[in-house]
């Protein structure tokens, strides 16, 4: 008897430490590769209401850099390298520059800007705010002066050589819905809806548009059940996965490129979304 004693606390010791050396494994995991690099993922948008000559469009949408240390300005040259790589015609900035209370010096911005300016597009380059933005009074001047539009409680239309138009209309973080409903008028119009907060979706029933472009939830940091749950943050607890569609209106998240409550990514890479509209 003694020796079965002796064998099954042989047992639990070395499961112990089995359980242990995963997790640390899968801590280094998450902190020096998990987080690391940029993926890009395609979709395909198909709709009857999109012009045929805007068939073939690309749409690339960016979010949640999350900036906090000067070692970040390398996300920028790997945005920059990323979007530029795949000849887009559209550039969306769903929000969430900088980190949470995070102060920028002036030799910060200066760069951040300078690298913001190298992405290029054919029709132009967006943004709205996220709740981190509305903080930082330099947001509005770096993305304005990187060559962004702000589409904050705004809309542009975009011609092509044919003089056929899509519309693409942005949220503010924080504002009420009824600020776009002289927006979005017409309803044979293929309409982009950008917004930082992903569960403002619901808000937004009584809107006309077809797509929807959000973020804030990074589709989950630590992409495992409960645990993933835990750490969604606030305005994106109802959606929060990289794709919905409901009522024939689809939205799309992206998952964002920095990291919130903790400084790790699991099953979950950094990643810029690139969206190919065809009729």
């Amino acid at each position: 008897m003694p020796k079965i004693e002796k064998k099954e606390h042989h047992f639990f010791r070395t499961l112990f430490f089995i359980i242990v050396l995963i997790v640390i494994l899968i801590y280094i995991y998450a902190t020096y590769v998990g987080n690391r690099g940029l993926i890009i993922k395609e979709y395909d948008i198909v709709s009857n209401k999109i012009p045929t000559s805007f068939s073939g469009t690309k749409i690339a949408h960016f979010a949640d850099i999350l900036y906090k240390k000067e070692e970040d300005i390398e996300f920028f040259d790997n945005i920059v390298e990323k979007i530029n790589g795949k000849n887009v015609d559209i550039i969306i900035f769903s929000g969430d520059l900088i980190k949470d209370n995070y102060k920028l010096d002036e030799n910060e911005i200066k760069k951040i800007i300078e690298k913001l300016k190298l992405l290029n597009s054919k029709y132009g380059k967006y943004y709205v705010s996220g709740k981190n933005d509305k903080k930082n009074q330099s947001y509005d001047d770096i993305m304005q002066k990187s060559g962004f539009i702000s589409l904050n409680d705004s809309q542009d239309t975009i011609y092509n050589n044919r003089k056929e138009k899509i519309q693409i209309v942005g949220l503010n973080n924080g504002s009420e819905i009824t600020v776009l409903k002289e927006l979005t008028t017409d309803p044979n119009l293929y309409r982009i809806m950008v917004f930082h907060e992903s569960d403002r979706f619901d808000d937004l029933e009584t809107i006309s548009f077809d797509l929807a472009l959000s973020s804030n939830s990074l589709n989950g940091q630590i992409n495992i059940p409960i645990i993933r749950e835990f750490l969604l943050d606030e305005g994106s607890k109802e959606y929060n996965k990289p794709y919905y569609k409901i009522d024939n209106k689809e939205l799309y998240i992206t998952s964002g490129i920095g990291t919130k409550n903790t400084d790790l990514r699991l099953l979950n890479k950094p990643s810029i979304n690139i969206y190919k509209l065809k009729n």
